[in-house]
């Protein structure tokens, strides 16, 4: 890292030379490696190495923005250039403030794996293989139809000209499987298991099996009659949902904007008075953790929804001052090809008292969802989600029972919220949703015509 530091450090003074009040370089640098699987078979490999620096620089409360791929001198000069010029050239944003200033980042752990860099292409062909060999030994039935496997190892520094400075290593590592599973003319919907972390203690074999299993068990469906049902979501159906609704919800931009439907409820009631959650950038081993933001904001935990009522948004440091207040760490970085967008860190659930199997006891007739399709269309300012449960299976009598298809869930995620029934004590992060299983008491399920 300083190595790479040292060459860019010089990009600070020559964009102020040029007439810049505030500069921002974001730094990164990383490899990655990874495996496709296709209709049972590794079809592709790819391996990348990639640095660069993203600029932001101000000039008259104007911003312009610029990357390059390189960290050739010559090459950063160019770049710094230009992204004077569009400063110069851009209108001035009258609710500009100022960039971050420095403050102390918190202690961060679990987020770098030394192994993962030692890491050959065979040891992640190695990984796909496994996955693959227990995905077609489960059941003859099934056929792994896509999949993968991948490592990433990177270091990445954020530092701007009122003396922010940090500087990150970190690790990933991941497989994931969809299945099907065919027998005579009927063929299961696509079911699919992931497992991603930031140390080399994944499990293939369990991907390959689960992913096997599901495919299984959604043979044969029947038809949902359409009505109000109690229903369990698993956490991949809960991020397909949260996604497009509560997430856009709580985030400062859009609050400012007036697109929220949160926006005027701070310290009300939102929620079930059993739902609490909150931000945690600070996550030991968590996949968005990291010690500051892509603005050099330090990370925190933000509580956003208590007992019920909701406590606070999610900002970057542009939003938060418009809105009165401050970052909350939540300036997110695609890469240094972006500018920051907000968005949550580690959002996490609060467990609850509920052991999976208790919380299925406890429905007579209901459904219980792995996952959903088409969350992209719903309305986060209203709350309207329409989306198809699959894999999805019928509670009868405190059992899971047969598998289900052509059901619809249908409703508002936000009353949704307000109606639940019990939440689950089974944690598990997917992306960035860190949560258990959620059940609700009535939601609206529609059947095949």
């Amino acid at each position: 890292m300083s190595e790479i530091l040292g060459k860019v450090e010089g990009i600070i003074p020559l964009a102020e030379q040029m007439g810049a009040d505030e500069v921002e370089l974001y730094v990164a640098s990383g490899k990655s490696f990874e495996i496709e699987v296709r209709l049972g078979q590794i079809t592709s490999s790819n391996s990348s190495i990639d640095s660069g620096v993203g600029i932001r620089a101000i000039v008259n409360k104007t911003v312009g923005f610029g990357f390059c791929n390189s960290l050739d001198e010559k090459k950063l000069k160019e770049i710094t250039e230009k992204t004077i010029q569009i400063a110069k050239s851009s209108k001035p944003d009258n609710n500009w403030s100022e960039l971050p200033y420095p403050s102390s980042f918190p202690v961060v752990r679990g987020i770098y794996d030394k192994r993962i860099p030692e890491l050959t292409a065979e040891d992640v062909v190695e990984i796909t293989n496994r996955m693959l060999q227990e995905a077609n030994g489960y059941d003859k039935r099934v056929m792994p139809y896509w999949g993968g496997a991948g490592s990433g190892h990177g270091i990445y520094a954020i530092i701007n000209s009122h003396g922010v400075e940090g500087y990150e290593k970190s690790t990933v590592i991941g497989c994931m499987m969809g299945t099907v599973a065919r027998e005579g003319n009927t063929v299961s919907p696509e079911c699919s298991e992931t497992d991603y972390k930031r140390s080399l203690n994944i499990s293939p074999e369990n991907v390959g099996q689960e992913a096997a299993r599901l495919a299984v068990d959604s043979l044969k469906p029947k038809t949902a009659e359409t009505g109000h049902y109690p229903v369990i979501l698993a956490q991949d159906a809960l991020i397909g949902l949260l996604s497009y609704t509560l997430t856009p919800t709580i985030s400062g931009d859009n609050v400012i904007r007036d697109k929220s439907a949160y926006k005027d409820k701070l310290n009300t009631l939102v929620a079930s008075e059993i739902l609490t959650v909150e931000d945690d950038g600070t996550m030991e081993k968590g996949l968005s953790t990291s010690a500051f933001d892509g603005e050099g904001t330090p990370a925190q935990k933000t509580l956003i929804i208590e007992n019920g009522i909701l406590k606070s948004f999610i900002f970057d440091n542009y939003f938060g001052r418009r809105a009165g207040t401050k970052s909350t760490g939540n300036a997110k970085r695609r890469g240094y090809a972006t500018t920051p967008i907000i968005a949550p860190t580690n959002l996490c659930v609060k467990k609850g008292d509920k052991t999976p199997d208790e919380m299925i006891s406890e429905i007579d007739d209901g459904f219980f969802i792995r996952d959903v399709q088409g969350a992209h269309s719903s309305n986060p300012e209203s709350g309207e989600v329409s989306v198809v449960a699959t894999p999805c299976w019928e509670i009868k009598r405190g059992e899971i029972k047969n598998a289900v298809k052509g059901a619809m869930l249908a409703g508002n995620i936000y009353n949704m919220l307000k109606d639940l029934k019990s939440i689950g004590n089974n944690i598990r992060q997917i992306a960035y949703l860190v949560s258990p299983w959620i059940s609700f008491n009535q939601v609206r399920i529609v059947g095949e015509a």
